[in-house]
């Protein structure tokens, strides 16, 4: 009936504490006691024994809680957390000393920053084994290779470390660890591993030497953010229609199949469409699915377990230490070949499972937010948020992304729920990113999410200004030009009269005049994305609208993303009408939801097609790719069309040429006459054509060009 916990400084957040003792208990730590009420005694004092001494402690608290009486008692000598201590009261009852609060305190955060390796460091000749847990007292390495099996004891170093030696070639060999913090042993996965089994129960010693040499440079890329053209991918969307043994994997990617039409599959297909930066789904170790059984759970892949580790479901051979590691960097490679980057998407906000994280069994109570009720924040969704403003866990974050851009040559990072990610560890990660690869590209969920983190420290869209060369998700955007996800009100591309004030700064690049961000690299204009109803879904089940009007409407949404200044980001599928047959959720539905149809994908070839040569002329024209809200003033001119409330026109000026781009999206026929212009494009394709006047009638975009 006794705990005996040491905690934080009352500054740190302990309630219920009396007001008065905030000044006593700010520069120290203090315990606190929990005593069953059959031992009470008024005459109660405590001890706590140090080098065979018992040193008495000051009580300055007691009241009664249930069946306990809760004690607080100060001037606790200086302890070393890895080391075991008891508290003892007057009768020589004793408990053992735990750690508490103390983790997310000052003192705590400042003691134990260790800033070294960790991990395992792989020599033929012997390895290093690095953990780090400021409060465990004791941590056993088991080692199991050729049938045999070994444990060591690791030794507590400084700054939490714990490392062993171990000699002789372990490569293959398998590991874990063991980790006592309190009472009991737990079980544990190296948070910085970068191999395991595939039931997960192991880690793999690897030799990253061995590991597949890329053949293929990067493409090159600008570093302006408007000059790429994301688009987004789950491989297992890609790949669940292949009937060998490629299906569900990362080289199933490498589809060499092409249609009667002449269209290509896979990696080839959307390198097709001009595609600068490939965005792949998930690709870390994720839980919800069976690296073996690869067919009896479909996930996106949200749900993170072993962040460094490439996921086993997609590989060929999930217990092959190299094999999901070679198969990643050649999907990469042969991106690369193709003329496209990739982009990761990463998911730091959360984990899986809270209780079997490693984390949490290496310092119980410091890698996760908790609320002021003492349980773990939920502001994630998923039963827990990462306490990314704490230096180790800012730090894990900061390693991972650094390990995937040097060794995996990763030119981007998709971060999911950024509003939960502090600012400090955002930046200090951009720093390190642009230091591998000035070019590479940052961006993602900006929404602002209430949880412990204060407001004006959480790396959500609305903090841009304090978060330099990052890009966020417009949902201004996307609910303007399709319609708002939860509500029955379409959007401009469904004929919808908008205001001409709304549309024109969309257009160019939601950062003029403070409409919502300050520079167009910050938009990533999209209408569809993995989340919620595709675009048309949206239309066919939410609006309950004919399929020709959601296809006038699907056609014109993508061409004005590709044409609006920003950057566009395109789902995959999104370009023919992807359909997942009304689920509006489909994290773990099934193939035949999720999966890439390359049959609708035929059928709706002229809207791909479309798209095309849409890419083509921005790629041509910079003045469709501006990258700085100077440059759009100077350059683009919007001409109010006061008769006319579903077209809206803009001017672009460069110092050669200007183009006039029309968005009209009604059908009543209408009359253009930009004198000196020839239109090069006609809302189905690329022309060249004279008039002195155009009549158009259907909806969609018109370009029209002059020489200067």
């Amino acid at each position: 009936g006794t705990k005996i916990e040491i905690m934080a400084p009352v500054v740190h957040g302990e309630k219920g504490t009396h007001k008065e003792l905030i000044e006593e208990l700010r520069k120290d730590g203090y315990v606190r006691a929990r005593i069953d009420k059959e031992i009470y005694d008024e005459r109660k004092s405590f001890y706590i024994g140090i080098d065979n001494s018992k040193v008495e402690l000051d009580i300055i608290d007691m009241k009664e809680d249930y069946e306990f009486y809760k004690f607080v008692v100060r001037n606790i000598p200086q302890v070393e957390l890895h080391k075991e201590y008891f508290i003892y009261d007057e009768k020589n009852h004793k408990a053992k000393l735990r750690s508490g609060s103390v983790v997310r305190s000052y003192e705590f955060e400042n003691r134990f920053r260790y800033k070294g390796p960790l991990g395992v460091e792989y020599h033929y000749e012997g390895c290093f084994f690095r953990i780090w847990s400021p409060v465990a007292k004791e941590v056993k390495l088991e080692i199991l290779k050729d049938g045999k099996k070994d444990t060591y004891d690791l030794e507590y170093k400084d700054q939490g470390l714990w490392e062993i030696s171990v000699c002789g070639d372990l490569e293959y060999a398998k590991y874990v660890y063991y980790v006592r913090v309190f009472d009991d042993f737990d079980r544990i996965n190296d948070p910085y591993a970068i191999a395991t089994t595939a039931d997960k129960r192991y880690n793999y010693i690897v030799d990253i030497d061995n590991f597949y040499k890329m053949k293929y440079k990067k493409p090159f890329f600008s570093g302006n953010y408007p000059d790429a053209i994301i688009y987004e991918a789950s491989i297992r969307d890609f790949t669940c229609g292949l009937l060998n043994s490629k299906k569900g994997t990362y080289l199933g990617m490498i589809d060499d199949r092409v249609d009667a039409n002449g269209e290509k599959r896979g990696l080839d297909y959307i390198a097709s469409l001009g595609i600068t930066h490939l965005q792949l789904m998930p690709t870390y170790e994720f839980g919800g699915v069976d690296s073996v059984n690869k067919d009896k759970y479909y996930n996106w892949g949200y749900n993170p377990e072993q962040f460094m580790v490439p996921s086993g479901w997609y590989s060929e051979f999930p217990d092959d230490p190299y094999s999901r590691i070679n198969e990643l960097l050649e999907l990469i490679d042969e991106c690369h070949k193709r003329g496209m980057r990739v982009v990761m998407d990463v998911v730091f906000n959360h984990v899986y499972h809270v209780d079997e994280f490693p984390f949490e069994h290496l310092v119980p109570g410091y890698f996760f937010r908790i609320e002021d009720n003492g349980y773990y924040s939920n502001a994630s969704g998923c039963g827990n948020v990462i306490a990314t403003e704490r230096f180790m866990a800012s730090r894990f974050i900061t390693d991972t992304l650094e390990y995937y851009a040097k060794v995996f040559n990763v030119s981007g990072f998709r971060f999911d729920l950024m509003g939960l990610i502090d600012i400090g560890t955002t930046n200090n990660a951009r720093e390190v990113l642009k230091k591998i690869d000035p070019n590479i590209i940052l961006y993602g969920e900006g929404w602002n999410m209430p949880n412990p983190l204060p407001e004006e420290l959480r790396s959500h869209m609305y903090n841009y200004r304090s978060l330099p060369q990052f890009g966020y998700f417009n949902d201004k955007y996307r609910d303007y030009i399709k319609g708002n996800n939860w509500g029955k009100h379409p959007g401009y591309a469904y004929g919808i009269d908008k205001s001409q004030y709304d549309i024109e700064h969309l257009m160019l690049g939601s950062c003029l005049d403070y409409y919502k961000f300050d520079q167009p690299y910050q938009s990533i204009n999209y209408v569809e994305c993995h989340d919620n109803y595709t675009f048309y879904d949206y239309g066919r089940y939410h609006l309950k609208a004919h399929h020709k009007t959601v296809k006038r409407a699907a056609v014109l949404a993508l061409q004005i993303v590709i044409l609006s200044q920003g950057v566009p980001f395109i789902h995959a599928g999104e370009e023919f009408l992807r359909t997942k047959c009304g689920v509006e959720n489909s994290y773990d539905a099934k193939d035949s939801i999720n999966k890439i149809d390359y049959n609708r994908r035929n059928k709706n070839i002229d809207i791909i097609n479309r798209l095309r040569e849409l890419r083509a002329l921005r790629k041509e024209y910079d003045v469709l790719r501006l990258n700085s809200a100077s440059e759009i003033k100077k350059r683009c001119k919007s001409v109010l069309c006061k008769k006319h409330h579903n077209l809206f026109l803009f001017r672009l000026e460069a110092d050669n040429y200007h183009l006039i781009v029309a968005i009209k999206n009604d059908f009543k026929p209408t009359v253009l006459d930009p004198h000196g212009y020839n239109m090069i494009f006609n809302n189905r394709g690329r022309c060249n054509l004279y008039k002195d006047s155009y009549t158009v009638t259907d909806s969609g975009v018109y370009i029209f060009k002059k020489e200067v």
